[in-house]
């Protein structure tokens, strides 16, 4: 599997240094719901959606070259939910089954340089302003590590911008939540989770 190079805020040397206007921002989050829900069938953004992986990583690399926001990106000690004893291919249905949906345009993340096997998330409706989002990376044993945090829609148009800048992102509910919703058992330790987005994790593990 290639090990991909990602740092604290995603910047490479070949890294533009830019940032995308809100308004197209937000008409890339109308796209994305257009996208999920336009098809939402489970060859689409449920189990047999898994296609969407390879093409999620290059456009997520493609695009952190422009926007370093939408980049890959390392994932934290902090998010760090819990692990089942599921292949992620099972767990793929069991959170179909559960009411999730893969999350197509999501900014893939990095184990260790791994990138991750699947993204998912749960909104109560396809406009809900926020959203409950799992991050799935496969172990050498057949098993599931899932890391979580909850924040803004990615695909409602009025949330768009607060997503991809991590306004509102909380990793301590998303975590919670998971642990209240999956069957999931914790084997590596969860950092204090922080009310706060990705980066505050990722500073406090840098000290």
């Amino acid at each position: 599997m290639r090990t991909l190079k990602t740092g604290p805020t995603d910047r490479s040397d070949r890294t533009m240094g830019i940032e995308l206007p809100d308004p197209l921002v937000n008409f890339g989050a109308g796209l994305g719901l257009t996208v999920t829900y336009g098809v939402p069938s489970r060859y689409n953004v449920g189990p047999e959606g898994r296609w969407w992986e390879a093409v999620r990583r290059e456009l997520s690399e493609l695009g952190g070259v422009i926007d370093e926001r939408i980049g890959p990106r390392p994932i934290t000690a902090a998010e760090y939910a819990g692990t089942v004893d599921m292949p992620p291919a099972l767990v793929d249905e069991y959170l179909w089954k559960e009411g999730f949906i893969r999350n197509p345009f999501s900014r893939l993340k990095t184990l260790d340089g791994q990138p991750e096997c699947g993204s998912w998330v749960y909104r109560e409706s396809p406009l809900a302003p926020r959203q409950h989002h799992v991050m799935l990376f496969a172990t050498d044993d057949a098993r599931t590590h899932l890391y979580a945090h909850e924040e803004a829609s990615s695909v409602n148009p009025r949330m768009g911008a607060d997503h991809v800048d991590g306004n509102g992102q909380n990793i301590a509910e998303g975590v919670t939540w998971a642990r209240e919703k999956l069957p999931l058992t914790i084997e590596k330790e969860t950092p204090d989770p922080p009310e706060a987005a990705w980066t505050v994790a990722y500073e406090r593990e840098q000290t």
